[in-house]
């Protein structure tokens, strides 16, 4: 391999973290917004359980999940709807870190509705491991496409989480355990991200 070769792939390498820091900026406060959402239904579950009202937390759990949907795909009716061909979206989801995050949302999105509609006792914990597991694969392989370090803690902190919600999977306190999980783990992220994006602008 020749000098210029290695010094195209340097750069390559070094534009695709640039990009992904971007990437991972923009999509901050969807993090934020994500990680309250589920928070919030785990919340309600644990309510139910309580007994403390009678509402199906299964109707609350959907109204959150297409929220929050409709909150991260808020940009795309103006993209396909732009007549500018050569506009360059400040929200790219074709990227390497785009399409990982986005991914892993279908999927657990599936899940969710999946289990959640199953009417069997006591699933929540299958969501719970099952988010837990992705989450802390998105967080680690995003650590590598951004160069940030403090991510794959956060990703390991999620593994640890799910083993713990395994453990918990026959106690009403696991619900809190998986909220307490999405409003640290992914809603501080989303909130520490979007304070370095403001930084750097």
């Amino acid at each position: 391999m020749n000098e210029d070769a290695v010094r195209d792939d340097i750069a390559f390498i070094r534009r695709t973290m640039e990009q992904g820091r971007r990437v991972v900026g923009s999509w901050s406060l969807d993090m934020l917004v994500w990680g309250i959402a589920v928070t919030l239904g785990y919340a309600a579950t644990y309510a139910r359980v309580r007994g403390w009202w009678t509402l199906d937390p299964n109707w609350i759990w959907t109204g959150l999940v297409v929220l929050a949907w409709l909150y991260s795909l808020r940009g795309v009716p103006r993209r396909l709807l732009t007549d500018r061909t050569d506009a360059v979206p400040t929200r790219p989801i074709r990227t390497p870190i785009g399409m990982l995050w986005f991914a892993c949302g279908v999927f657990l999105t599936v899940t969710i509705f999946a289990v959640m509609f199953a009417n069997a006792p006591n699933t929540w914990w299958i969501n719970g491991a099952v988010a837990a597991g992705v989450m802390g694969i998105a967080f680690f392989v995003s650590s590598f496409l951004c160069d940030l370090p403090w991510m794959r803690w956060v990703a390991f902190a999620w593994w640890l989480g799910e083993a713990a919600i395994f453990v918990l999977r026959d106690r009403p306190e696991g619900l809190l355990f998986g909220g307490a999980l999405m409003l640290v783990l992914l809603a501080v992220p989303g909130f520490v991200l979007m304070r370095g994006r403001r930084e750097c602008a």
